[in-house]
């Protein structure tokens, strides 16, 4: 970026990011929590997003709904059982019924019709299966987008604590320079003390950043289960990331599963409006048996059929319900695909501004600057500037330095957001 913040762009090969991805993974994980973890290796953004996708809890959760839906599958092939009755009749009773002489006894077998029943239940059962799997893909977007920001945060906290100390260093140089001027009669002490009191500041800035660095870092592990965990990260904060037009982000918005969540949703709608179309029809039920004749000593065959009387529409407020939910759903699409639509663009303009922002900086601002500080120095060495106007050069120079780091953190910011809203693998 300039010769005060030094840049880490990554250089290695992708063998030796691979053998150091598993050597992460390794080291991370093997001690146990009350150990103070440290990874002793460099910490890459992919590296980061595979340890929280392999340990956070929320996507444990998903094993057990995903356990709790199969269960509601192999539930919902089980239909009504078959019943078997046995009948004794003419029995037991008095005058020519008395005793067992005249009894009829009969053994039945009865079923109810219900294939197309239960075959809509699995169904359903299936599709709400789905919903699972998109809930899962979505809460997976999300943690890595979450993993991407902490990480990115970290980067700009790792560059800017590096930008504060060469100030620091800086300003200690500047004391010493108006100490030796003060020695030799040219400055007077109140320079001096205000250069002391910038050394201060300066280092302030410094503590200040190592704790909010510390404190990222904490966030980040708590992502992995392992908070307290020490790292370093790596990464190249200042490449700008290729982004394609506003219409093939958009197509690749529609594809996202924020929006075919929508049409999941509904064909869950439209299998459970089928099932309760099946379910209103009526039942029938058959049965067969034996009947055997103690008068007589004989046998016979008997059958019989059962069809439910009543209201066909007994399932037509569910029904109406269920018609309803799929407008509803469709209308919540709409209004959905609008949101994004219009965030997409807002993002790709705040991109577009935050590429011409970092132009300025970079090609402009910072190396007039850079300049105008090396003129400062000289004016300041022969009497021609005093310390407060050298100094807010510096700071103005300081000032533009960090202006930058926040201008690059915002731009692979509003990336990643757009990465995680067209579902798309989360990068730099």
């Amino acid at each position: 970026m300039n010769n005060i913040v030094e840049t880490t762009i990554d250089k290695k090969p992708i063998a030796n990011r691979f053998l150091c991805g598993f050597f992460i993974s390794a080291l991370a994980f093997s001690v146990t929590a009350n150990d103070n973890t440290e990874i002793k290796v460099p910490l890459y953004l992919e590296d980061a997003i595979r340890m929280t996708l392999s340990h956070h809890p929320e996507l444990a959760v998903f094993l057990h709904k995903t356990n709790m839906q199969k269960g509601a599958i192999q539930q919902a092939g089980i239909g009504e059982p078959a019943q078997i009755g046995l009948t004794f009749e003419d029995g037991l009773g008095v005058g020519e019924h008395s005793g067992l002489s005249n009894m009829q006894t009969t053994l039945t077998y009865s079923w109810l019709l219900q294939q197309e029943q239960i075959n809509s239940r699995v169904g359903n059962a299936q599709t709400e299966m789905e919903q699972v799997d998109i809930d899962k893909h979505i809460v997976t977007m999300d943690l890595a987008a979450s993993t991407a920001k902490q990480f990115t945060q970290i980067l700009v906290k790792q560059e800017r604590l590096k930008l504060n100390q060469m100030a620091t260093l800086q300003a200690n140089e500047v004391l010493k320079a108006i100490s030796e001027r003060v020695s030799a009669g040219r400055s007077s002490t109140i320079e001096m003390r205000m250069a002391e009191v910038e050394i201060v500041r300066m280092q302030l800035a410094v503590e200040d950043t190592e704790h909010d660095l510390k404190a990222s870092q904490y966030q980040l592990s708590s992502l992995w289960g392992k908070p307290g965990t020490q790292f370093r990260v790596n990464g190249n904060l200042f490449a700008l990331p290729v982004l394609s037009s506003l219409d093939k982000e958009l197509d690749k918005l529609k594809k996202s599963p924020y929006i075919t969540q929508f049409a999941t949703a509904t064909r869950i709608a439209q299998s459970q409006l089928e099932l309760a179309r099946i379910e209103a029809k009526s039942q029938w039920q058959f049965s067969a048996g034996l009947r055997r004749y103690e008068a007589t000593d004989d046998f016979g065959l008997v059958a019989g059929v059962s069809v439910p009387f009543g209201a066909s529409d007994r399932n037509a407020g569910t029904i109406s319900t269920l018609q309803a939910k799929q407008d509803v759903l469709a209308v919540e699409q709409v209004a959905l695909m609008q949101k994004l639509d219009s965030q997409l663009y807002v993002q790709l303009q705040e991109i577009a501004h935050a590429r011409h922002v970092i132009d300025a900086f970079e090609k402009t601002i910072i190396p007039t600057l850079e300049v105008t500080l090396k003129e400062a120095v000289r004016a300041f060495e022969l009497g021609q500037l005093s310390y407060s106007q050298w100094s807010d050069i510096r700071r103005d120079l300081l000032n533009a330095q960090s202006e930058l780091l926040n201008t690059y953190e915002s731009l692979h910011l509003q990336h990643i957001e757009i990465q995680r809203l067209t579902g798309a693998s989360i990068s730099l």
